[in-house]
């Protein structure tokens, strides 16, 4: 597990997306290391996290145990937490069954899941053809085809950034990598929808504006959640903080300092 600055600083908890790892945060947490403790583990089946047996299965209940397990383990009784995408998911199923843990909630790109039934059996489909073409093809292939995707298209204009971002995908297990998108797809796993009026602490969404079905996805959810602020950043797809790391640091300071502060909602935003 990868950590940055000082452990009595207030812990920072960061969950990447899937084909990335904890590295995928250093940036963001060099810029911020002194005043928190940035921890940022490797997802299970992601980077180095691949302990586990590749047989037994994987959900967003195994995957909520490890991260209780590990909080536990540093310890961190009561965490900052943001989650982007793959981990934005995993981070609202840890904070929507472990509230008394989270002092603010952050998530990137992410949404509480999918509603209906023909969707979510399509999108079952789609990402068991993804596993198929990992397995068959190799993690190059793969990764080359995963960000040609139209929301990556805004990443795709910083040459430099979205090199290295490939070619850490491409370290990961392509086993794991097919495990970890046929069984934790959002066809599989159980909508959140209904937990959001019940989160207490503050919630911070972002969205990239060229990131059309997140922008309306996290207008959707900031409706439901009672101590919430939405922000859409301009000139950014679906990976936000590599696209525009400066406003990204910007919003976490902003959201996590505002937390000491305030319990009445918070506004919402475009930048």
């Amino acid at each position: 597990m990868l950590a940055l600055g000082n452990s009595k600083n207030p812990p920072l908890v960061f969950l990447h997306g899937f084909l990335g790892s904890g590295k995928s945060w250093r940036d963001i947490n060099v810029a911020i290391r002194e005043n928190y403790f940035c921890i940022m583990p490797d997802l299970i089946g992601h980077g180095e996290n691949t302990n586990l047996d590749i047989n037994s299965p994987l959900n967003f209940d195994v995957m909520t145990d490890w991260l209780l397990h590990l909080l536990d383990e540093i310890p961190a009784p009561k965490i900052h937490l943001v989650g982007y995408s793959l981990g934005g998911r995993a981070a609202l199923t840890f904070a929507s069954r472990y509230p008394e843990r989270i002092l603010t909630l952050t998530l990137e790109s992410a949404s509480p899941g999918i509603i209906d039934p023909d969707e979510r059996a399509c999108r079952i489909d789609e990402d068991s053809a993804r596993a198929e073409s990992i397995l068959q093809d190799g993690m190059s292939a793969f990764v080359e085809q995963w960000y040609r995707m139209p929301l990556f298209a805004s990443l795709n204009s910083q040459p430099e950034k979205i090199s290295a971002i490939k070619e850490s995908a491409k370290q990961n297990d392509p086993r794991w990598m097919a495990k970890v998108i046929r069984e934790l797809s959002p066809g599989t796993q159980t909508p959140l929808w209904d937990s959001l009026p019940s989160l207490s602490f503050p919630v911070l969404l972002i969205a990239g504006e060229k990131d059309e079905k997140y922008v309306q996805v996290i207008h959707k959810m900031a409706e439901k959640i009672p101590n919430c602020k939405h922000v859409i950043v301009p000139d950014a797809g679906h990976n936000v903080h590599a696209e525009q790391p400066e406003k990204y640091i910007e919003l976490i300071r902003s959201a996590t300092f505002m937390s000491r502060y305030s319990t009445s909602p918070i506004q919402n935003k475009t930048l």
